[in-house]
C-alpha cells in the first residue's frame, strides 16, 4: 500500500538518514522568494516547506543492488542528493534565500521554468518544473553538464521543448511525477 504524502514525509524525517531538520517556513518569505525569482512553488513543495523548510540527509549507496529492479535507478539517483532546500531557514548552505543570488549550480535565467529544490554531489540538483505539460515533475540534473549549457541552447524554446531537449542531451532525468511522489520514494528508501 503506498504511503500518503504526509505519512511519507513523517517516515522519512523519523529515519536515521535525516541529519538535520529546519522547522516550518514563513509564508510571507515563500511569497517573496516566488516574486523575486519569478517561480511558483507547487502545493506539495509548499506543504513541505511549511512543515520542514529543508532537510539534510544521507542515503547510502550500499543496498541498492538488493532493491527490486524497478527501484534501483531512482534509488541510485536519489542517493546522490543529500539536501532538500528551504527558504529562509538560516543555514548558509541549505537556504535558497541565501544561495539563490550567487548559485553557481543553477541559473534561473537559463531555466525560468524550473526551480531548484535539492542538491547533491558534483552540483547535481533536483528541480521542480513549473510550467507546461511537465509542470510539477521533479527532475534530476547532471551537475557535470551544467557549465556546458548556454542560453543559445534554449533560446526560443518553450518550457516543454526545453525540458525535452535537456532530457535528450542527458542533463535532465525525470525522477518523480511530483514532490509528493519524491517523498514517497524517499520514504521507501528509509
Amino acid at each position: 500500500m503506498p504511503f500518503r504524502p504526509s505519512d511519507s514525509l513523517s517516515k522519512f524525517v523519523a529515519s536515521p538518514l535525516v541529519i538535520r531538520r529546519y522547522g516550518g517556513a514563513n509564508a510571507e518569505g515563500l511569497a517573496a522568494y516566488e516574486r523575486d525569482y519569478g517561480v511558483r512553488f507547487s502545493d506539495a513543495y509548499r506543504r513541505f516547506l511549511m512543515r520542514e523548510n529543508g532537510l539534510d540527509y544521507a542515503l547510502p549507496h550500499d543496498g541498492i543492488d538488493a532493491l527490486p529492479t524497478d527501484q534501483r535507478r531512482d534509488a541510485f539517483i536519489l542517493s546522490d542528493i543529500n539536501t532538500l532546500f528551504g527558504i529562509g531557514n538560516g543555514h548558509p548552505y541549505f537556504d535558497l534565500e541565501a544561495l539563490a543570488p550567487e548559485m553557481g549550480f543553477h541559473d534561473y535565467n537559463l531555466t525560468p521554468f524550473a526551480h531548484v529544490v535539492g542538491l547533491g554531489g558534483d552540483f547535481s540538483t533536483l528541480v521542480e518544473i513549473t510550467e507546461g505539460e511537465h509542470a510539477g515533475r521533479i527532475i534530476y540534473t547532471d551537475g557535470e553538464l551544467f557549465h556546458g549549457l548556454t542560453h543559445d541552447d534554449l533560446d526560443g524554446k518553450s518550457a516543454d521543448a526545453a525540458v525535452e531537449y535537456l532530457s535528450e542531451i542527458g542533463y535532465y532525468a525525470p525522477i518523480a511525477k511530483d514532490f509528493d511522489d519524491l517523498l514517497d520514494k524517499f520514504a521507501r528508501l528509509s
